[in-house]
Parts: C-alpha cells; sequence; structure tokens
C-alpha cells in the first residue's frame, strides 16, 4: 500500500495514529494558512470605512489633545479625567458619557500606536465577516461591556483606551467563525482564529506582567465579543430585524449592569463630582449634585452642613439656615452646624445695622 501523497506538491504523508493523512504536508498548510490571512485582508483601508471612521476619530482626539498641552508620553491624571476618561467615582455618579469617551481616549503615543495597529487589523476583518454597521456596533458595546466589567471589580479607578473595544471586537471575530455561519472559506476560518488567539494570548500575557493595564477591560470587552459575535454570526447574520434586536438586547443587558452598578456605587461618585465642583467654585453644580445625594442619605450631617455653607457661599441664608438646623436635629452636638448658624445670625444682624 503506497502512502498518501500531498495534494499540492505530491510528498509523501505521514499516517497518524488513527491511520488517517492530512491532506497538505506541513509546508504546503503554511502557505496556504498564509494565504488565507492574506485573503481576509485584500483591499486598503479605503474600502473599510467604518474601520477608517473609528481609527479617524481615536487619532484625532489624541492630536487634540495633544495641541493642547496633553503630554505625549505620559498625559496626567487630571487630563485624562477632563478629556473623559473612565474615572469610576464620575462615570457612576451620572456622566455616563464617560462609557463612550474613554473608548476613544489614550494615555501616551505608544498607548494609541498599539491599539490603532490592532485596530487597523481586526477592524477590516470584523467589517468585512460582519458588517460596517455592526462592526461600529461591536466597536461601541463590547467598550462598555469592558468598562462596565472594570467599574465593577474597581469602582475608584481610571482608565482610557480602545483596548476593550479592540478584544470585543476579536471576541466577535471568534465566536463568529468557530460558531458561525461566516461566508468564509474552512482555511480563512482556521486562520483567522488562529490569528485571533494568537493575539489575545500575547495581549493578555502582556497585561499580565505590566502595571497599569487595565485586563479587566480587556476580559469584559472580550466576552462581550464573544455574546455578541455568536448569534451575529450564526442566525442573525442574513436578518437585519435579527441583528438590531440583538443589539437591543445587548443595550438592554449594559443598561441593567449599570443601573446595578450606580445603584451600589452612584451616591459615593456624586459626592466626588460636587467636591470637583466646589474645588472649581462652582458652587451650584455642588448644591445639586448633594441634593441628589440627599435622596439616598437625606440625614448624613457632613452632607447637610456642606449644604448650608454651600447654601451660604451662594447667598441662599434660609436654605443654609434649614440644612444647619436639619443636621442639628440629627446630631445635636455637631460644631459645624452650630458654627454654621451662629455665622447666618452675625451676619443678619450686620445687615440690620
Amino acid at each position: 500500500m503506497t502512502n498518501p501523497k500531498c495534494l499540492k506538491c505530491g510528498t509523501d504523508l505521514t499516517l497518524n495514529e488513527h491511520g488517517i493523512a492530512p491532506v497538505l504536508c506541513d509546508a504546503c498548510a503554511g502557505v496556504a494558512g498564509k494565504k488565507a490571512r492574506k485573503s481576509l485582508l485584500t483591499g486598503t483601508l479605503r474600502d473599510y470605512p467604518a474601520t477608517t471612521l473609528l481609527l479617524a476619530i481615536n487619532v484625532a482626539v489624541f492630536l487634540l489633545m495633544s495641541v493642547t498641552g496633553v503630554g505625549l508620553i505620559s498625559p496626567n491624571w487630571t487630563a485624562l479625567l477632563k478629556w473623559g476618561g473612565d474615572y469610576g467615582p464620575f462615570t457612576l455618579g451620572g456622566e455616563y458619557w464617560r462609557l463612550i469617551t474613554a473608548t476613544f481616549l489614550h494615555a501616551g503615543i505608544i498607548h494609541i500606536g498599539m491599539n490603532m495597529w490592532c485596530l487597523s487589523y481586526l477592524g477590516p476583518i470584523c467589517e468585512r465577516v460582519f458588517g460596517r454597521l455592526q462592526t461600529i456596533g461591536i466597536y461601541l458595546l463590547t467598550g462598555i461591556g469592558g468598562w462596565l466589567l472594570s467599574l465593577a471589580h474597581d469602582p475608584t479607578g481610571l482608565s482610557v483606551g480602545a483596548s476593550g473595544a479592540i478584544f470585543g471586537i476579536a471576541g466577535a471575530l471568534v465566536a463568529g467563525a468557530k460558531f458561525g455561519e461566516l461566508s468564509l472559506t474552512h482555511g480563512q476560518k482556521k486562520a483567522l482564529i488562529s490569528t485571533v488567539v494568537s493575539f489575545l494570548v500575547i495581549s493578555f500575557a502582556y497585561g499580565g506582567f505590566s502595571p497599569g493595564v487595565d485586563n479587566m477591560a480587556h476580559i469584559g470587552g472580550f466576552v462581550s465579543g464573544l455574546l455578541l459575535g455568536l448569534p451575529l454570526g450564526g442566525f442573525a447574520r442574513k436578518h437585519k430585524v435579527y441583528r438590531m434586536g440583538i443589539f437591543a438586547v445587548s443595550c438592554v443587558i449594559f443598561f441593567a449592569a449599570g443601573h446595578q452598578l450606580v445603584n451600589d456605587h452612584g451616591a459615593e461618585g456624586l459626592l466626588a463630582r460636587a467636591d470637583a465642583a466646589s474645588e472649581h467654585k462652582d458652587f451650584l453644580k455642588a448644591i445639586r449634585l448633594l441634593e441628589q445625594y440627599r435622596t439616598v442619605q437625606p440625614d448624613n450631617v457632613d452632607t447637610l452642613t456642606w449644604l448650608g455653607d454651600l447654601y451660604s457661599a451662594t447667598d441662599q441664608r434660609d436654605k443654609a439656615a434649614a440644612a444647619y438646623e436639619r443636621a442639628l436635629k440629627v446630631n445635636p452636638d455637631d460644631e459645624d452646624a452650630k458654627e454654621g448658624l451662629d455665622d447666618l445670625r452675625d451676619a443678619a444682624l450686620t445687615t440690620k445695622k
């Protein structure tokens, strides 16, 4: 019995323990894999408008940050916060838009360079197999999913970057290629999965040994991508209504998760935002935030005296007196509230004179 031969070059193939031989030899299989990977990336970025748009927004934001004086190598904490970084107390305290803006911010040129390189590779593949609008939807939703897991792990941290969304694209591609019915050849699917898995292993390994890397956002983005990619690559692939339904359901799930995080940590976030507003002399905003906090903690003495001080600073003496008196009703020995009331009485006497 003659040995089976490679269908491409005719080299003898070795049978495995089950008596089965591959179709191609190792050399030809390697070449086929390279061709399959290359065939996934035909065309230029002009052929992938969704990816180009995402790249352009990320780069434009980074350039704007740079020309306004934000450091190119290692931007400081305050600058990232100002530009919309995902800072737990502020995000959970009501600035929910940070879940989007943080996905387009980067902490230095190396950070954005690595992320844009990954996006420029995975984005066109995602756009080809899922579509343009779906690619943008996957990027945004999995980015949010990444931040939600990051906030659940550490509700006091500050994070920025597109990597959670990029991991989300990777997860969607793995799920779609492995379990879906995408219009790819067997070789392309195999090449896609091996490439994405290699990317994931290297990225997670790098994140595990590098300080400051938010691996929770990476994991959250990747898992979100898996959950999106499975239906998008399967039953929803050819049905627009189903695709819209998948994204709608995902939004509802993320809303529920975010709502729970706000219930658990939002009150502390309101105090953090009020403190920041006070530091910037925006007393009216601080008052509004503290009044929101009072719906959760109506009899917190420190908050009441703080409100009294802010009302006094904005010449709302009746409200200031009411806040101090409420604080003294809760704690008759509170010295700050007593001092605040005394100052109001002295100011009233001075005005009469």
